[in-house]
C-alpha cells in the first residue's frame, strides 16, 4: 500500500508515513511539549483572565454590588449547566484520546471523540429540559418577576459553553493546546470592546447578559472551526471491546465526580447567599472567588491541563509506575507555586479589592484573603486529581469529593444563616483543608507515592520564614497600598531565595530547566554556568519524569 506524494510525485510507503505521523503525536507529549503546551495554556489563560477580571471590574463599578450580585449569580448559574451538561464526558475525553495515541492507535482517538460526542449531546438536551422545569428554584434576589429573561441566558450561555469545554478538553486530547488558547484570547477581546460600548450606552443589567450569552456562543463556534480544521474530527467505528470496557467505567465514576464537584465547587455557598442573604453577598462572594482564581486557581488549572494528557500518554507507554515518576516532581512543583502565590496574594488583597472594585466592595477583603491562603496551600490536590484520573481511581476521587460536598453543606447550614458572607467562606475553607489533608494521606498510601516530604517541609519553613520578614513593612509603615506591595516583593523574594539556600530542589530540576533554557540561547547562556554548579550538589534521587 502506498500514498502518493503530491510535492515530489514520488512514492511514500504508507507504513513509514503512519510511522512518522505516530512519531510526530509522540513528540507533542514529550518533556519540551508540556512545557510549551503549560505557557501557551497558562499564558493564554491569564489573558483571557485579566480581559474578564477588567470586564467584572467595568460592570461591577456600573451596577453597583446588589446589580453586579444578579449579574453573577446567573453567570454561577449558567457554569452549573456547563458543569452538568459536560459532566465527566471532557475529562473521559482527555483522557481517551490521548491515550489512544499514546498506544499508536489514531483510528481509535477519533472512535473515542466520536462516542463521546454523541453522548455530550443528548445530554446537554436532557440538561436544558430539566432546568426548565426548575428554574423557579434558582431565580435570582430581587428578580422575581423576570424569570423567563434569566432563564433564556442562563441557558443558551451555559449549552455554548459547554459545547466549547468539550471541544478544547479533545483537543487537549490530541495535544493541541493551542484551540482552547487561541478561541479564549479572541473571544475576551470581542467581549472587552463590547463592554465598553455597553458603558459608552449607559446600558441596563440585561445587556450586559445578553452580550454574555453572545459570547459563549463565540466561543463554541471558535473551538469547533479550529478543531475540524487541524484533521481532528470524530468517526462512529466501533472501539476495541477492551477500551470501550475500560471507557465506560472510567466515564460512569467521572460523571459522578463532575456531579459531586459542581456541588461542591462553592455552589452550595452560593445558592445559600442568594437565599437567604441577598444578591450583593453573592457579588461579595463571586468577587473574592474570581480574584482568587486569578491568583491560585488558574495556575493550577493551566499545570493541571498539561500534567492529565502527560500523565495518560505515560500511562499508556510505561503503566502506573510510569505515572507515579512524574506524580512524584508535581507535587513539589504544585506545592512551592502554591506557597508563593499565597503569601503573596493575601498581603495584597486590602490593596487589590480598594484599587480594583472601590470603597462600596471593602467586605470583598477578608474572604479573598482567606481564599488565597487556602487555595495556595491546596494547589497541590490538581496533582492527585489528575493521577486518579489517570489511574482508573475515578471512585476515590468520587470519595474525596463527596466528602466535600457533606463538610461543606453541614458547615454551610450551621454558619450561613447566623455569619452570612463570613459563614460562606469559613465552610468553602473548612472544606478545601480537611479534604486535602485526607487526600495526600490516603493517596501516598493507597497508591504507595513516594511523597517527597523532606522538600515540603523545606518548602513551608520557607513561607513562614518569608512571611515574618513580609511583616516587618506593615508593622513599620502601617497599612498602606505601597506597604502591602512591598509586603508581597519582600515574601516572594524571601520565599524563592530561601528554597535555593535551604535545598529544596533537586538536580532533576535543573536539568529540565536547564533543557527548556537551551531553546533561549541568548539567556541560556549567561545562566547555564551558575545553574549547573548549583545543581550539581543538589540530590539526584528523585524520580525522573
Amino acid at each position: 500500500m502506498t500514498i502518493r506524494g503530491a510535492r515530489a510525485g514520488g512514492r511514500i510507503d504508507a507504513s513509514k508515513y503512519r510511522g512518522r505521523r505516530s512519531q510526530a503525536m509522540t513528540h507533542q507529549f514529550n518533556g519540551a511539549a508540556a512545557i510549551r503546551g503549560a505557557i501557551m495554556v497558562m499564558g493564554s489563560t491569564y489573558v483571557t483572565y485579566a480581559l474578564g477580571l477588567l470586564t467584572s471590574i467595568l460592570v461591577a463599578r456600573t451596577l453597583g454590588p446588589d446589580e453586579f450580585g444578579r449579574y453573577t449569580y446567573i453567570v454561577w448559574l449558567a457554569g452549573m449547566i456547563v458543569a452538568f451538561g459536560n459532566n465527566g464526558l471532557n475529562t473521559t475525553g482527555i483522557r481517551f484520546v490521548s491515550e489512544s495515541l499514546g498506544r499508536g492507535a489514531p483510528e481509535a482517538a477519533r472512535s473515542v471523540h466520536g462516542w463521546l460526542l454523541r453522548r455530550q449531546l443528548a445530554c446537554l438536551a436532557a440538561i436544558a429540559l430539566v432546568f426548565i422545569v426548575a428554574n423557579p428554584l434558582f431565580t435570582p434576589d430581587g428578580w422575581e418577576g423576570r424569570t423567563v429573561e434569566f432563564a433564556a441566558v442562563a441557558l443558551i450561555a451555559g449549552v455554548a459553553k459547554a459545547l466549547f469545554v468539550f471541544d478544547v478538553s479533545v483537543a487537549k486530547g490530541y495535544g493541541r493546546f493551542g484551540v482552547e488558547a487561541k478561541s479564549t484570547v479572541l473571544m475576551s477581546f470581542l467581549n472587552i470592546i463590547a463592554v465598553f460600548v455597553l458603558l459608552w450606552m449607559r446600558a441596563p443589567l440585561m445587556a450586559y447578559l445578553a452580550l454574555f450569552a453572545s459570547v459563549s456562543i463565540g466561543y463554541a463556534v471558535c473551538s469547533a472551526v479550529m478543531l475540524r480544521s487541524g484533521g481532528q474530527v470524530p468517526a462512529r467505528a466501533p472501539m476495541p471491546p477492551d477500551l470501550l470496557l475500560r471507557m465506560r467505567r472510567h466515564l460512569w465514576w467521572t460523571v459522578l465526580l463532575a456531579v459531586a464537584y459542581a456541588l461542591s465547587n462553592k455552589s452550595i455557598e452560593t445558592w445559600m447567599l442568594n437565599a437567604i442573604v441577598g444578591s450583593a453577598a453573592v457579588g461579595f462572594f463571586a468577587i473574592a472567588a474570581a480574584l482568587t482564581r486569578g491568583g491560585v486557581d488558574l495556575l493550577a488549572s493551566g499545570l493541571g491541563t498539561v500534567l492529565m494528557p502527560m500523565m495518560a500518554h505515560a500511562y499508556g507507554e510505561g503503566g502506573a509506575e510510569r505515572v507515579n515518576t512524574i506524580m512524584a516532581n508535581a507535587i513539589r512543583y504544585f506545592s512551592f507555586i502554591g506557597l508563593l502565590l499565597a503569601g503573596s496574594g493575601a498581603l495584597v488583597a486590602d490593596t487589590a479589592v480598594s484599587l480594583l472594585y472601590g470603597s462600596q466592595y471593602e467586605a470583598v477583603v477578608n474572604p479573598l484573603r482567606v481564599f488565597m491562603l487556602v487555595g495556595g496551600a491546596t494547589m497541590v490536590t490538581g496533582a492527585f486529581n489528575a493521577l486518579l484520573s489517570t489511574t482508573d481511581n475515578q471512585r476515590l476521587r468520587v470519595g474525596y469529593v463527596l466528602l466535600s460536598i457533606l463538610i461543606t453543606a453541614t458547615c454551610a447550614v450551621l454558619l450561613i444563616p447566623r455569619y452570612g458572607l463570613n459563614g460562606a467562606v469559613a465552610a468553602h475553607a473548612a472544606s478545601e483543608v480537611l479534604v486535602t489533608v485526607l487526600m495526600v494521606i490516603g493517596i501516598s498510601r493507597l497508591l504507595k507515592l513516594r511523597m517527597p516530604w523532606r522538600e515540603l517541609s523545606r518548602l513551608v519553613a520557607c513561607a513562614l520564614l518569608a512571611l515574618a520578614f513580609a511583616l516587618v513593612p506593615l508593622l513599620v509603615g502601617g497599612v498602606t497600598i505601597w506597604t502591602e506591595l512591598a509586603a508581597a516583593l519582600v515574601y516572594a523574594a524571601v520565599f524563592i531565595a530561601g528554597t535555593v539556600a535551604m535545598r529544596a530542589w533537586r538536580a532533576v530540576d535543573v536539568e529540565s530547566l536547564d533543557a527548556f533554557l537551551q531553546r533561549y540561547p541568548f539567556l541560556s547562556r549567561r545562566v547555564q554556568g551558575p545553574l549547573l554548579r548549583w545543581g550539581g550538589g543538589l540530590p539526584a534521587d528523585a524520580p525522573r519524569g
